[in-house]
C-alpha cells in the first residue's frame, strides 16, 4: 500500500511538474507563432508591390529609352519609320488581319515632340481588333490612337440568313507615333 502511495504521489507531482514546465515555456508561443504569420504576410505582400512596381518602372525606363531622340537627325525622327512599318505589319500577319493599307501621313512637331501619323484600313472582327489594340499598346513605341471606324452595316449582315460567325468589319484607324525629343 506504501508503495501504492508513493506511485500516487510521484505520478501526480510529475503531472503538476509537466503541466507547470508547460505553461511557463510554452505559454505565449502559439500567440507569438500567429504574430509571426501575420507579419510574414504584410512583408510578402510589400515585396510583391515592390517586384510589380519594380516591373512596370523598367518597363516604362524601356519605353523612354526606345522613343527618346538624341538630336534632330535622328532616326526616330524620320518621315516614317520602316521598322515601325514592319513591326505593324507583322502584327497584322501574327492576327490574321486582312486587307491592310498602311498610309504614313506627314510629320509635324508640337512642343518637343516629333509626331508621325499613320492611317490604316483593313479588315477583321472584334475580338482581333481588341488583339491589335492589346499589339500596338504592347509596342515598344508610344502610339496614340487619335480615332477609329468599326463599319459594320447592316448590308454586311444579314440577319437570320443562317451565318454563324459575322463578316469581317472595315476599320479605319488613325494612329500616331510619338518621339520624345531632348
Amino acid at each position: 500500500m506504501k508503495r501504492n502511495i508513493i506511485l500516487l504521489s510521484l505520478t501526480v507531482a510529475f503531472i503538476l511538474l509537466i503541466t507547470m514546465l508547460r505553461s511557463f515555456v510554452y505559454e505565449n508561443k502559439y500567440d507569438d507563432i500567429i504574430d509571426l504569420e501575420d507579419e510574414q504576410i504584410i512583408a510578402n505582400e510589400k515585396y510583391i508591390t515592390a517586384q510589380i512596381l519594380s516591373d512596370e518602372s523598367n518597363f516604362v525606363y524601356n519605353l523612354f529609352e526606345k522613343n527618346l531622340a538624341k538630336n534632330i537627325n535622328d532616326k526616330l525622327n524620320q518621315q516614317a519609320s520602316r521598322v515601325f512599318i514592319n513591326d505593324l505589319t507583322n502584327i497584322f500577319k501574327k492576327l490574321n488581319i486582312s486587307g491592310v493599307n498602311v498610309h504614313p501621313g506627314k510629320k509635324y512637331k508640337k512642343e518637343k515632340n516629333t509626331y508621325v501619323p499613320y492611317e490604316l484600313e483593313f479588315n477583321c472582327d472584334y475580338t482581333r481588333f481588341g488583339r491589335l489594340l492589346a499589339e500596338l499598346a504592347a509596342s515598344e513605341r508610344i502610339i496614340k490612337i487619335k480615332e477609329f471606324k468599326f463599319l459594320n452595316t447592316p448590308d454586311l449582315v444579314r440577319r437570320g440568313s443562317g451565318i454563324k460567325k459575322l463578316p469581317d468589319a472595315k476599320i479605319t484607324m488613325e494612329i500616331v507615333t510619338i518621339t520624345l525629343n531632348k
